[in-house]
């Protein structure tokens, strides 16, 4: 029997996959590559399409050239959210990507939601980007064929075309889910022609093929199956697949995530639900900017930079020497460890802080410290779920994304939360999500939920508390909260 492949390529906000599966959503290989990003000012964040199109482009070449492309029934991909590509009608950005953390459209957001009486919810959204844009660079709007999104851009170099899908649609601030069209109100106030955004389809529907070019330059073959893709939330409907309840998921990625599920399965609106900043790519930000000197040694020594920091932060005692972090290196998400639901759990004020330096703290106490202020901050957000749920309790947490594969980070997690924390045997849940999507696109599954039902991605290496470091862990988050509180009035002002 003929093998069947599936390509699916996620585009993060710190790192690109491209990974291939079989038709039973087994990894056959992949390929990695870390996203550089520019930061003009500290509060920006800006990304180069056309930078993840060529890593993307070189994982592709890499995973195609293990197998018979010919085999490969469909292509998708997924990528972050909320950031505006402005391109030419060639395909060519006209602008650096302002990827979702991006602060500089903060009081547009606010002006907005004012003046049209709809309400922007993020300071991240897309729509108060595309207007800072049109504000500053009104020439470049003149010059756009189409605004995309990440994973769009990805699609469009595969295959020419220049849609999006529904849920990065929804997502924008300008467009009406339930009328599954944009918002007259919305794009009006932005002074854009809506022909200059593209047209919103089901995520598994097939928009085009692989054209001839693309074919030349990757090794797969001309008219393969390219769907219109997701973004990248939709993994964590894997994640929560792998709970039951009275489970905690946890994912740790560039962004950090707290979601209880409860004994009926229902998901009351953001009450279970806290969603924090970039508090998970801290460890990255630090190896980037302060660990050349790790780089060369880890090199010399046959192994990642992660790695090496992780090992050597494992052999600190918890508390990391005094050493407390703030998270909130581009604003806070869940500020106060407040849920999705509530009003101020956004604050684009906030700002990281590390707190008790002194001189005989090294790098290593850092990085450590830069793990144990995500776990404070994701605590802190489930004392908030208990808050507003009374009488709630979790058995276990199911940890996943990225920072999961530390476990440096799994203890530190277990050992904050007193439970035990288990990952899914296969972390790459956006990629395994573009997969089932590609599956229901070739008709071998009904539905996404279908498609689903048939992965096997048990839970595994469970990870305990250890008695003796919860008393120092309940020590060191009292600390936290209290510089939480202490700070909160200077996390207020425009001027930080």
């Amino acid at each position: 029997m003929q093998t069947r492949y599936l390509l699916a390529i996620d585009v993060g906000t710190s790192v690109s996959k491209v990974i291939l599966y079989d038709d039973q959503f087994r990894k056959i290989s992949e390929a990695q590559d870390e996203i550089e990003t520019h930061h003009p000012k500290p509060h920006l964040f800006e990304q180069d399409p056309n930078q993840w199109w060529k890593k993307v482009r070189r994982g592709i070449r890499e995973v195609v050239a293990k197998i018979d492309p010919r085999e490969i029934v469909g292509i998708g991909a997924c990528a972050q959210m909320h950031a505006p590509i402005l391109v030419d009608k060639g395909g060519s950005p006209l602008y650096s990507c302002l990827s979702w953390p991006d602060l500089r459209a903060v009081e547009i957001t606010e002006d907005m939601s004012l003046d049209t009486g709809v309400y922007q919810p993020f300071y991240t959204a897309t729509a108060p980007k595309i207007l800072w844009i049109k504000r500053n660079h009104p020439q470049l709007i003149e010059k756009t064929y189409k605004i995309l999104f990440p994973k769009d851009f990805i699609r469009m170099k595969l295959s020419n075309t220049f849609c999006t899908d529904l849920n990065d649609a929804k997502g924008s601030g300008m467009f009406d889910g339930e009328k599954r069209a944009w918002m007259d109100k919305i794009v009006d106030y932005l002074g854009i022609s809506e022909e200059k955004l593209p047209d919103p389809r089901p995520s598994e529907e097939v928009v085009g093929g692989v054209t001839g070019e693309i074919s030349e330059e990757t090794g797969l073959i001309e008219g393969t199956p390219v769907i219109a893709g997701a973004s990248d939330n939709l993994g964590r409907a894997l994640d929560r697949t792998a709970a039951s309840a009275r489970d905690l998921l946890v994912y740790i990625g560039t962004s950090a995530m707290i979601e209880y599920i409860s004994e009926s399965g229902a998901k009351p609106k953001g009450t279970f639900r806290s969603i924090l900043g970039v508090a998970g790519t801290a460890p990255q930000w630090f190896k980037n900017n302060f660990c050349e000197e790790d780089r060369i040694r880890a090199s010399e020594m046959g192994v990642s930079t992660f790695n090496l920091l992780d090992s050597e932060s494992e052999e600190l005692e918890p508390g990391a020497g005094g050493l407390v972090f703030l998270p909130h290196i581009m604003g806070e998400r869940a500020f106060e460890g407040k849920t999705r639901s509530e009003a101020g759990n956004f604050n684009p004020y906030a700002r990281g802080v590390i707190f008790g330096l002194c001189l005989g703290h090294s790098r290593r106490h850092i990085f450590r410290a830069l793990m144990e202020g995500t776990a404070y901050q994701l605590y802190l957000c489930w004392e908030r779920i208990q808050s507003l749920n009374p009488g709630i309790v979790a058995n276990r947490i199911v940890a996943s994304g990225g920072g999961a594969k530390s476990r440096v980070w799994r203890q530190i997690v277990a050992d904050v939360f007193g439970l035990p924390v288990w990952m899914p045997k296969e972390l790459e849940a956006g990629t395994i999500a573009v997969a089932c999507l590609i599956s229901v696109s070739s008709g071998a599954h009904r539905n996404f939920e279908d498609a689903v039902r048939h992965i096997k991605n048990p839970l595994i290496s469970a990870v305990e508390p250890v008695e003796e470091h919860l008393a120092k862990y309940r020590d060191m988050f009292g600390l936290y909260k209290g510089l939480e509180e202490r700070l909160k009035d200077l996390f207020s002002s425009p001027h930080l």
